[in-house]
């Protein structure tokens, strides 16, 4: 069952005006759209987006039931393809999967289900995890798994994964799984594969660098005074987005942001309780000033 995170946070902080016009930028199941809407006036708008087909179906479908809603299947980093400059209230990225895409055995996200090592958010687009594992070259496998997995064993695994394919080819989740739990020992409750099943989903969606640009666009279409809030899952990523709004590694936007909250938001503990996987969730909340 797919539980968004920090629901009763992203309402208080992003709707300073409900006939305003707002942007989801990671419809996934629709969590945040829906209880954003029971928020705002019939003369308000939403834009629900996802590159995931299925999750944009969903967010069609709401579209015909909801007129304020307007639903698109692309790339957040695409925003300003569909939506003005300045011209909205508040946007929305929550940059955790889904617990549908972790849960779906066909989608390859999950080293607890087996299926197609696949990890695209969208399957219609770019090379699958299994096309990436078998074709890339030993040293580029190492530094994905050492850079956007923090996984120390890099090197160990990129080695055991290019000896393994040339005898078989890698194709499910069970088959990488397998070989990472033979090499790695598994310490606590953290499963060994984590990090290297991150950092090739990471790497396979691109998805720091859709951050970037994601960042840039959202800034472009925010109305003075509005709130840009952003829910990330990991280091890395809060890193992005902390320095975006300090004004730092910018792309080319020059708008000046105010950290709203005077620090990040955390979920309080029974949210962690009902749903352990917001546990790592980090909630930074910005408006722009200029």
């Amino acid at each position: 069952m797919h539980e968004s995170v920090m629901v009763e946070e992203v309402i208080d902080y992003l709707i300073l005006d409900n006939n305003g016009r707002y942007v989801d930028c990671t419809f996934g199941m629709g969590g945040h759209t829906h209880e954003i809407l029971k928020n705002l006036s019939s003369k308000a708008s939403l834009f629900a987006i996802d590159r995931d087909p299925f999750s944009s179906d969903i967010a069609k479908s709401l579209s015909k039931k909801d007129s304020r809603v307007i639903a698109i299947n692309d790339n957040f980093s695409e925003l300003s393809r569909y939506i003005k400059s300045s011209s909205i209230n508040g946007v929305l990225l929550d940059l955790g999967i889904s617990s549908y895409q972790l849960d779906s055995e066909k989608r390859g996200f999950s080293f607890q289900n087996n299926g197609p090592l696949d990890m695209r958010m969208n399957q219609n687009q770019g090379i699958s995890a299994s096309e990436w594992v078998n074709t890339a070259t030993q040293k580029e496998i190492d530094n994905i798994l050492w850079t956007l997995g923090e996984e120390r064993f890099s090197r160990k695994i990129a080695k055991a994964i290019c000896i393994s394919r040339a005898k078989k080819s890698i194709k499910t989740t069970k088959d990488l799984t397998d070989l990472i739990s033979e090499i790695i020992p598994r310490r606590g409750r953290r499963h060994p594969a984590t990090n290297t099943f991150r950092a090739i989903r990471m790497f396979i969606n691109n998805e720091l660098e859709v951050l970037r640009v994601g960042l840039e666009a959202a800034a472009s279409i925010l109305l003075p005074g509005a709130r840009l809030l952003t829910i990330s899952f990991h280091s890395m990523e809060d890193r992005i987005v902390k320095r975006f709004i300090q004004g730092k590694d910018r792309l080319s936007s020059e708008i000046q942001f105010r950290l709203v909250g005077g620090k990040p938001i955390k979920p309080k503990s029974p949210e962690v309780n009902r749903n352990p996987r917001s546990r790592s969730a980090i909630l930074r909340v910005a408006e722009r000033v200029a």
